[in-house]
């Protein structure tokens, strides 16, 4: 995937205008396992949503097997982002209505996955980050962390070329924060998929194998 001239202003010829991201060049190999870093407000979480699509840049190309993401239609762009990115969000954005099971299945089942492929890939991944013994309860009966964990599982179900974390350990204690990594991890080797943090967490940072620091938009090191 290889970023160019990526900028982002928002509210432009205003007086309220904001330079979130100032030409951005980065190439991120598949297979990665790097990190956006970078204090509060430096642009990395908005990097990583114009990354995934879920906003435009103001100016600047985003190429990702070949294609430009930023020519893409809202409905082209919305069915990539569900066959090819997984994200994993501070917000968790599970279903109120699915129980563990149900969210983590989701993806897999709007892609037409075979049932007992999906099963599989539920235990898979709930013997990976030990929630095995909540497949059936609902998101309101879950605690903060818990949720969080069932979101990287869904996210990571479909085997998408790239996942996308914003903050993926801020509401987990360190144990399962470490879980949740070594997940990550695992995926990234086995089944080499590229996956891409917003975090200024000191261990998802020693976890990494490339810190890119952001600041006032700008990358200012790539390491």
């Amino acid at each position: 995937m290889t970023l160019t001239h990526i900028s982002k202003t928002f509210f432009p010829n205003s007086p309220k205008e904001v330079k979130a991201l100032k030409d951005i060049n980065i190439t991120i190999k598949k297979g990665e396992f790097a990190t956006l870093s970078g204090e509060s407000g430096s642009g990395k979480t908005t990097l990583l949503n114009i990354i995934g699509g879920l906003e435009r840049p103001s100016s600047g190309k985003i190429i990702l097997d070949g294609l430009d993401l930023t020519t893409l239609s809202d409905e082209a762009m919305s069915d990539f982002r569900l066959r090819h990115i997984g994200f994993v969000f501070q917000a968790y954005n599970l279903i109120s209505v699915l129980n563990v099971r149900e969210n983590i299945g989701f993806i897999m089942r709007l892609l037409h996955y075979r049932d007992k492929e999906i099963d599989a890939r539920i235990k898979e991944l709930a013997q990976m980050l030990q929630i095995e013994n909540i497949l059936d309860k609902f998101p309101n009966q879950l605690s903060g962390g818990q949720q969080q964990r069932v979101a990287a599982a869904r996210a990571v179900a479909s085997r998408p070329k790239l996942i996308l974390a914003d903050e993926p350990t801020a509401n987990l204690d360190s144990k399962n924060a470490q879980r949740l990594m070594e997940m990550l991890r695992t995926l990234n080797e086995k089944e080499h998929i590229t996956v891409l943090f917003a975090s200024h967490d000191k261990y998802v940072l020693e976890q990494s194998k490339r810190i890119i620091v952001l600041s006032d938009g700008a990358v200012i090191e790539d390491r």
